[in-house]
């Protein structure tokens, strides 16, 4: 062990003589201080300076732009590739990507072209923040779900949102987007614009417009399953139509958390529609569910080929999956009353107690429960009971006609699993 020697002041010096040297040793040292103080300071900018054109290299040049590109890429989740035709400009933006190819899982994204105005804070973590973002001519294949069938259950049975990189675009434009699943057509864009914030768990959208063959759509606000489903947006849309057909119009207002959660449809499609559902509560929630329209277009908002519209009041409360359930569906010469009926949803197991049904001019009453904890065979037993059943009998020719009625009542008990069933009861016609 090294130790310093202390500066020693001789006892035979005078008092003047040892204040002296004492000041004299002091501005010995602070001397020293001054200069390590300025050999510090040199050494700090010096670093300073390495650093700026570190950076400056980085974010400037085109090797340095090479650099954080692989960065970026092996920041990519595993399974994951990122690849591009030609690139242009610094990584400080705007950077222009060329024959973009994205793969994820069973993601695969394309693009012609990209354009970039990246913020450089967060781009080497896994979140992209960008000023501006443009695609042009792009494609994005998403999987169809593997997940196994579930019954619906609160709030599970809202949408997920899984991304392998946060991306926030302040200002974002596209012209061309083709999305499909499995290679099947969902929705072709034409134009958007807007803000988006999406990433693992959440969503943000700043009044994004989107133009598409499936209609119009306004976007604003933001929904975060990750932030205990946290959610307030409002969505309209105006479907196509075809000429001389009354476009549909429709807008989706959300608000609540997993706690409180207040969702309402209303618009016109072609006739007034009005959807309103409220939950209260997490474990056991209560919920309200309510929806009537005197006429539905299925055929305009692409949900079905056919252009008999649907009619429909219906009313739906419980707690949990305990539901009482009761209303009216129409679509042309089929009308179907459903009186006061229970439905309940526990444990995978849906159990009927009972549903009935008015339904060609009889009345129809099924009771029963099926278990869905093997979703590929599940197990059922149900008892079916109608009575006065009819149809045929009728002709909307003129003059005599052979159509005969047919009236049923029939009592049926049906049981077994998906892959072995069978069916036994009488039936009098």
């Amino acid at each position: 062990m090294a130790f310093r020697r202390k500066p020693v002041v001789a006892d035979d010096l005078t008092p003047e003589e040892r204040d002296a040297r004492i000041a004299e040793l002091r501005a010995k040292r602070r001397a020293r201080m001054r200069v390590l103080a300025i050999r510090s300071g040199i050494a700090s900018t010096l670093l300073l300076v390495l650093l700026a054109i570190a950076l400056y290299w980085l974010v400037q040049t085109v090797a340095g732009r090479d650099v954080l590109l692989g960065q970026i890429i092996a920041r990519l989740p595993e399974g994951s590739s990122f690849t591009w035709k030609k690139v242009e400009g610094p990584i400080a933006g705007p950077l222009t990507l060329h024959g973009v190819d994205f793969r994820y899982d069973k993601i695969h994204f394309t693009a012609e072209r990209v354009y970039l105005d990246p913020d450089l804070r967060p781009l080497l973590g896994k979140r992209l923040r960008l000023d501006a973002l443009q695609l042009t001519n792009a494609t994005l294949d998403i999987p169809k779900s593997d997940e196994p069938f579930k019954l619906p259950t609160w709030p599970e049975l809202l949408p997920q949102i899984e991304m392998p990189l946060d991306i926030q675009a302040d200002a974002l434009e596209v012209d061309g987007l083709r999305i499909t699943q499995s290679t099947q057509p969902l929705i072709d864009i034409q134009r958007a614009r807007g803000g988006i914030d999406v990433g693992d768990g959440y969503f943000h959208a700043e009044r994004l417009a989107i133009e598409s063959n499936r209609g119009r759509f306004n976007v604003h606000g933001g929904y975060a399953p990750r932030n205990n489903y946290l959610t307030d947006v409002v969505v309209t849309a105006v479907f196509p139509a075809s000429l001389g057909r009354t476009p549909a119009r429709l807008g989706l207002v959300a608000r609540g958390n997993r706690q409180k959660m207040d969702i309402g449809v209303a618009g016109n499609a072609p006739a007034p529609v009005r959807v309103t559902l409220d939950v209260r509560g997490e474990e056991n929630p209560t919920w309200n569910i309510a929806g009537r329209t005197e006429s539905l277009d299925l055929e305009v908002l692409g949900l079905a080929d056919t252009s008999t519209p649907l009619s429909f009041d219906l009313k739906a409360s419980g707690a949990g999956g305990a539901a009482d359930l009761q209303g009216r569906i129409a679509q042309g010469d089929l009308v179907a009353i459903i009186d006061p009926s229970k439905v309940r949803i526990a444990n995978e197991v849906l159990t009927v107690e009972p549903l009935a049904v008015q339904v060609l001019d009889g009345r129809a009453t099924l009771r029963g429960r099926a278990d869905f904890k093997d979703p590929e065979n599940p197990v059922f037993k149900f008892a079916v009971n109608a009575r006065g059943l009819r149809w045929g009998g009728a002709s909307t020719d003129p003059g005599p006609s052979d159509a005969i009625e047919i009236v049923a009542d029939a009592d049926l008990g049906i049981a077994g699993q998906m892959k072995a069933w069978a069916a036994v009861g009488n039936a009098t016609l």
